[in-house]
């Protein structure tokens, strides 16, 4: 089996090429920054996603991941970034399919899926994404899976697998502990919420689970949900809870000037974002090994290791 994965320089990326070939899977990666330090055994292929060029490596593969929306937005530059993803993930997947690969994964991003009321259920895989209530970032997200259910799914001749990840988190993937450290936990009257957590390891063995078992469709990658009373204090921020305009003022204030990575509307729709509900991949087979608090747990050790 040979597999091609794109966006494989991230941690991401690099953790699933090692893993299949571990297994004896031929991976060729392809990726816009340096893939450093090398990852043995790997077919490295540094290009930009939009050269034409790099499609001569689709020759005689079997599948093809994409991995690349599931990168942290840059801080300050939100909006140029993600209409980069955009049109990166449409070349990859027009490439692709143009290609003949029979199979290909996208996993995308999706834990920003607009707001809505408290007392809403389970957002399942039919539910619509709306980003445009979730900065740049969530319409980003939401116009790749939009394109790729009502475009791409009717014209590809093969199997399409399209998994809609929560939050990743874990000893690679610091970076929303890092946010609730900086900012408040607590909204006054959003207390009761939960948020939707998956270990960086139970999203890559989605990932190779679709792989080896052909899966179509749609499915939420996530392992549970932890409530924010519960996740302020696992970071330490067990205070008074704050007014939703103070905490939106506050994200634009650490964006706009001091470089933080998270917009003030992705701060709103972090609080307010719906649960997912995962039952249509646990009923292929697939279960997370991890719960959400020990995803917490391993990352609150990593960044307590780089203090």
């Amino acid at each position: 089996m040979h597999v091609f994965i794109g966006g494989v320089a991230g941690s991401t990326g690099r953790l699933l090429a090692e893993g299949l070939l571990a297994r004896g899977v031929s991976v060729t990666g392809l990726d816009d920054r340096p893939c450093y330090p090398a990852v043995p055994g790997l077919q490295f292929v540094r290009a930009e996603y939009t050269q034409p060029e790099w499609c001569s490596y689709l020759a005689g593969v079997d599948a093809a991941v994409l991995l690349t929306p599931l990168r942290w937005p840059s801080p300050r530059r939100e909006r140029a970034r993600d209409a980069h993803l955009v049109a990166d993930a449409q070349a990859f997947v027009n490439m692709v399919t143009a290609a003949g690969v029979p199979r290909l994964v996208v996993a995308n991003n999706l834990a920003l899926y607009g707001l809505v009321p408290a007392e809403v259920a389970l957002l399942d895989e039919s539910g619509a994404v709306r980003g445009h209530q979730a900065s740049e970032y969530g319409r980003a997200r939401a116009r790749l899976s939009d394109w790729l259910e009502l475009q791409v799914r009717p014209q590809y001749n093969g199997v399409l697998t399209h998994l809609r990840c929560a939050w990743l988190v874990g000893g690679r993937h610091t970076e929303l502990v890092r946010h609730f450290r900086r900012l408040p936990v607590l909204v006054c009257g959003e207390e009761e919420r939960a948020l939707t957590l998956v270990h960086e390891d139970d999203a890559l063995s989605a990932i190779v689970w679709a792989l080896e078992r052909d899966l179509a469709g749609v499915y939420h990658v996530a392992g549970g949900s932890v409530p924010f009373g519960e996740l302020a204090a696992l970071v330490g921020r067990v205070r008074t809870c704050v007014p939703m305009i103070w905490l939106m003022s506050r994200a634009w204030l650490a964006w706009r000037w001091r470089g933080w990575p998270t917009p003030p509307l992705w701060a709103r729709a972090l609080v307010c974002g719906p649960l997912l509900a995962t039952e249509r991949l646990q009923a292929t087979g697939w279960s997370p090994r991890h719960s959400p608090r020990a995803a917490l747990a391993a990352a609150l050790e990593a960044v307590a290791a780089t203090r």
